[in-house]
């Protein structure tokens, strides 16, 4: 089970999607392998270095989540015992706005052991952009994952690259990572490619560049949830910003879900399942209502 979800930078219950997937009565089966592509996540504490003279950061984000505590993502991993690759994109917050120091990027979580840890750093446009990669054994084969979080606009003086062109060229640079040249052959290889999270599409949905490039790398699945994914700031209506792609190898197959519950964050999680094709009955997500 793979799930795609922005966390907004803590104000998204994490814990209470993790029992809501692997608890007693949760959706995923005992022992299957569970995979969170998660962004805006943040992490702090005494280990996080002083901010430098003439550093850069962005306005910070500190929502409180319901239900539980406000927890960085080292925590919950640890809290957990969880497999975590975590990687900051930006200083969530200032030196001397009153918070404490903290940090905001993507991160990988697992009930498995994750390996083949890559940090792939997006075509700058107006904040740092990090990708995160890291790959699953599932029986023969392997699934390679990657978290991303495109940008949402673009700096004031190219403001018209908001519409589409910097999040396409964002992720024109991240396939040219992963998947990489080497998956061209994917359906006679023995290892899936998952690409899953926050495209920012705001402007166009399914229609913007960045999604439609994505698309010809990742063709599965082929009938995508449609459902919006995004409460939007302005007005509070709900828009297509959030996405699971799959790239199979011959003879696998992928699905995904929008969930009702956004956990207290912005956007709802996406919930899909990867798995080589076989007789056995096939677990379904609950279909977003």
């Amino acid at each position: 089970m793979v799930v795609a979800w922005n966390a907004r930078v803590g104000g998204g219950a994490v814990h209470a999607l993790w029992d809501h997937l692997t608890g007693r009565t949760g959706i995923a089966g005992r022992d299957t392998p569970v995979v969170l592509l998660l962004q805006e996540v943040f992490a702090g504490g005494p280990s996080l270095p002083a901010a430098g003279a003439g550093s850069a950061w962005a306005s910070r984000i500190a929502d409180r989540p319901p239900g539980e505590d406000r927890t960085d993502i080292v925590s919950f991993a640890r809290r957990a015992g969880l497999h975590l690759f975590y990687a900051p994109s930006m200083r969530n917050g200032g030196p001397d706005d009153g918070g404490p120091p903290e940090d905001r990027g993507n991160a990988i979580v697992a009930n498995v052991p994750l390996s083949s840890h890559r940090a792939i750093e997006l075509p700058f446009e107006r904040q740092r952009r990090v990708a995160l990669a890291a790959r699953v054994a599932i029986g023969a084969g392997s699934v390679a994952l990657c978290s991303v979080h495109l940008e949402n606009r673009a700096p004031w003086k190219h403001m018209w690259r908001s519409l589409g062109i910097g999040r396409r060229r964002q992720m024109a640079g991240l396939l040219a990572a992963f998947p990489g040249p080497e998956a061209e052959d994917a359906p006679t290889r023995p290892d899936a490619h998952v690409l899953g999270g926050d495209l920012n599409t705001w402007f166009r949905g399914r229609a913007e560049a960045a999604y439609k490039v994505a698309r010809e790398r990742f063709p599965q699945p082929e009938d995508p949830d449609p459902n919006p994914t995004h409460h939007w700031e302005i007005g509070g209506w709900l828009r297509q910003t959030d996405y699971l792609l799959f790239r199979l190898p011959r003879g696998w197959r992928g699905e995904y879900h929008c969930l009702d519950d956004a956990f207290g964050s912005d956007h709802h999680p996406l919930v899909g399942t990867v798995e080589p094709r076989s007789g056995r009955a096939r677990r379904t997500v609950p279909r977003r209502r």
